[in-house]
């Protein structure tokens, strides 16, 4: 890893990749938290300035992550400015698009997740190419200062979506009279039956997905045999998959429906992990589809939750509602990475992809959970009043 490599470089000593793991795991798991603080910002100040200041904290990041020195200086710079720039912009951009469709709430937080899908899948290479090019330091430079004026330019252009807005064109799908669900601040939400079915059930699909997103090359070269061109193939697999999961199935359960829509993911995510447990030495293409299961699952879950969050709650308190249910994600970020720890030492994965098997039919357990939940709490209002803010 080219970080590790400049480190080394720094301190005379060897620094490897997994020295500095937790680096990543702080930025990862700093950025459901994030998006509570940046949720509660965006509902009071607007996404202006939550979007701006997750912009200069990514910039900065970088900036100081190219003048590292060791890895204590890593864990402020990329772990703690990059992990709180990536809470602030993702939570803040997405729940305001869900807010802006609120008759699309699927297809709105669908292509948005699914254009951080797209990011995270180009932008690795073309970190490498410039690292090859110009060298780690001034690539992480240039990250900083690109980062900085894309997202504050296009924070410049955002508006707030006003309280209760509903567009009143032609193009808009709705019912009449429309159904209204109450708006609940985030400390009522989890006094609510449906709140933990919801948050289990967002853990059980993210543990098999980011079990396979932490270490999807290397499970594929120990298991499979794989070359390292058909690992990163895998890899690459795994990330179109995810990505056209969050675009697909939120714009699916627009018209489905949420929970429907998410059974239909886990049972792709068990044939997956299904596949998976059966491939062996050179089971290439068995190894290639248990991936898409898996990662159409993933994909699917992250694009729909934050409709699910302003359907089941409303759309006021949305940022910090779907901040919390992230808690879920965090969850399974911890569990998943866990199970392919415990099975690298033995070089059997089987049993991992079993236990992930299981937590997911236990995900399955939990929407079904939900939806007894759901009948029993009280209907919605109704409203057939037309208009852009209600």
């Amino acid at each position: 890893m080219p970080i590790a490599e400049m480190l080394s470089q720094h301190t005379g000593a060897i620094v490897r990749a997994a020295d500095i793991g937790i680096v990543f795991s702080i930025a990862g798991s700093l950025t459901p938290l994030t998006m509570i603080v940046g949720g509660y910002a965006n509902d009071r100040y607007g996404p202006v300035a939550v979007i701006s200041i997750g912009g200069l904290a990514i910039a900065a990041g970088y900036l100081l992550t190219a003048t590292a020195t060791g890895i204590s200086m890593l864990i402020w710079s990329y772990g703690l400015l990059i992990g709180l720039g990536m809470g602030f912009v993702n939570g803040c951009t997405i729940n305001n698009a869900v807010k802006f469709f609120p008759d699309r709430r699927g297809f709105a937080s669908g292509t948005v997740t699914a254009c951080f899908g797209v990011g995270s899948a180009v932008l690795p290479i073309v970190a490498n190419e410039l690292n090859g090019a110009l060298g780690i330091t001034l690539s992480l430079r240039i990250f900083g200062i690109v980062s900085g004026i894309l997202i504050l330019g296009c924070a410049l252009l955002t508006q707030k979506c006003p309280d209760r807005f509903y567009p009143s064109g032609e193009n808009s799908v709705r019912a009449a009279p429309r159904l209204v669900t109450p708006d609940k601040t985030p400390v009522q939400m989890m006094r609510t039956a449906t709140f933990y079915p919801l948050i289990f059930l967002f853990m059980s699909a993210a543990s098999a997905g980011l079990m396979l997103i932490s270490s999807a090359a290397s499970i594929a070269q120990t298991q499979i045999g794989m070359t390292s061109a058909a690992a990163a193939l895998a890899v690459s697999i795994l990330s179109i998959a995810n990505t056209a999961g969050r675009f697909v199935c939120g714009t699916l359960s627009d018209r489905f429906g949420r929970i429907a829509t998410l059974i239909m993911a886990l049972f792709c995510a068990i044939a997956g992990l299904f596949l998976l447990g059966n491939a062996g030495q050179g089971d290439n293409m068995l190894f290639y589809a248990g991936m898409v299961g898996v990662g159409l699952c993933f994909g699917s879950f992250v694009g729909i939750y934050p409709s699910i969050a302003a359907d089941e709650y409303g759309s006021r308190y949305n940022s910090v509602n779907f901040a919390v249910l992230a808690l879920g994600y965090s969850a399974g970020g911890l569990i998943g990475p866990q199970l392919v720890k415990a099975a690298a030492s033995t070089g059997d994965y089987s049993f991992a992809y079993l236990l992930a098997g299981i937590i997911a039919l236990c995900g399955l357990l939990f929407a079904l959970l939900f939806i007894r939940m759901k009948k029993r709490t009280p209907a919605c209002t109704a409203s057939a009043t037309p208009g852009a803010a209600l």
